[in-house]
């Protein structure tokens, strides 16, 4: 994964940072396995909590972890999107010399542009291509509806995944541009921020998780399906049989099978992600016993959900526990 470039640039292990987010080592190297969203943010954010730097070694001057916190406390009262646009611009330009970010206004169009000191250093366009997502998604989640975008500029050639960025950044996508920018209407910085404090706790606290989709737009039958069970589960997953799911979401079994292999999915591995977030939250924050766990998310005895749970990770629960704590394995 290009996001452990820093790591490995200062030798560090990054098979301990990928057992804690809960990532087994050989889906990294078989390409055809997708690893899910939630497992991606958590090894984002402990790749930035390990070099101290939420650049991730990108860029030619560390950007100490805790400063988007601290963006967002400053922006916490905050009328309006251009408000929050503006003191974000503000702030980030007066903290770091490493990225440069402007808010032009011409007519009825609006541009959010981020330019690093030395884009060379930023290997695979990585941290270039993340804060344009954080700043299009954070922004969108803030006022409670996706910005449409009319453009996305990037100054690098089209990379090998600019099929992934064309549903990352709807509209408009042109590489080999002037600037690092994202195009939207001006009246959108006029829109009202419409989440609390709480919310904001709240989403400080999974970040960067809430900016992997934008608010409302992720429609997916896999999103779906998951927004069914967390509605339903009330911390024990119970899983229908994939008949009774269809029914449920008026469409046929059939349709449901070939929609998920569409999206590179299955039923199956949409039982497992949910019950890999569940035992990991129950193991690490909840301090459950792997027996409870085990009987928490549906297995009938220990030993199958330990199989399991080192399928999906590469670690024994308890294995995993002591990583996340930051001791050794057995």
């Amino acid at each position: 994964m290009t996001c452990l470039h820093g790591i490995l640039e200062r030798q560090q292990n990054e098979q301990v940072l990928l057992a804690r987010a809960g990532i087994n080592p050989a889906s990294v190297q078989n390409s055809k396995d997708r690893v899910h969203t939630d497992q991606v943010a958590r090894l984002f954010r402990l790749v930035q909590q390990a070099l101290d730097d939420e650049f991730m070694g990108f860029t030619s001057q560390a950007c100490k972890y805790g400063i988007f916190a601290t963006a967002c406390d400053l922006v916490r009262y905050c009328r309006t999107l251009g408000e929050l646009l503006e003191k974000v611009v503000e702030f980030y330009n007066l903290i770091t010399d490493a990225m440069v970010m402007t808010l032009d206004i011409q007519d009825s169009s609006a541009r959010f542009s981020v330019a690093l000191q030395q884009p060379e250093l930023d290997v695979g366009h990585f941290i270039t291509e993340f804060q344009m997502v954080i700043w299009h998604r954070f922004p969108s989640w803030f006022i409670g509806e996706a910005i449409r975008l009319r453009a996305t500029h990037f100054i690098h050639p089209a990379p090998d995944h600019k099929n992934e960025l064309r549903v990352m950044f709807p509209g408009q996508l042109l590489f080999e541009q002037s600037s690092n920018s994202l195009y939207f209407d001006a009246q959108y910085l006029d829109k009202p921020l419409v989440r609390t404090s709480r919310e904001l706790d709240a989403f400080l606290a999974v970040h960067p998780a809430d900016i992997m989709t934008i608010p409302g737009e992720d429609n997916s039958l896999e999103a779906q399906i998951e927004r069914v069970f967390l509605k339903n589960s009330h911390g024990r997953p119970t899983f229908p049989k994939a008949e009774a799911l269809a029914e449920q979401l008026r469409i046929s079994p059939l349709t449901l099978y070939r929609r998920l292999l569409q999206e590179g999915t299955s039923y199956q591995k949409i039982k497992d992600n949910i019950r890999r977030e569940i035992a990991i939250d129950k193991l690490v924050n909840k301090q459950l016993s792997v027996d409870e766990v085990s009987e928490l998310v549906g297995f009938e005895e220990p030993r199958s959900f330990t199989r399991a749970f080192k399928q999906w990770t590469g670690l024994s629960p308890r294995n995993y526990c002591k990583y996340h704590r930051g001791g050794l394995p057995s």
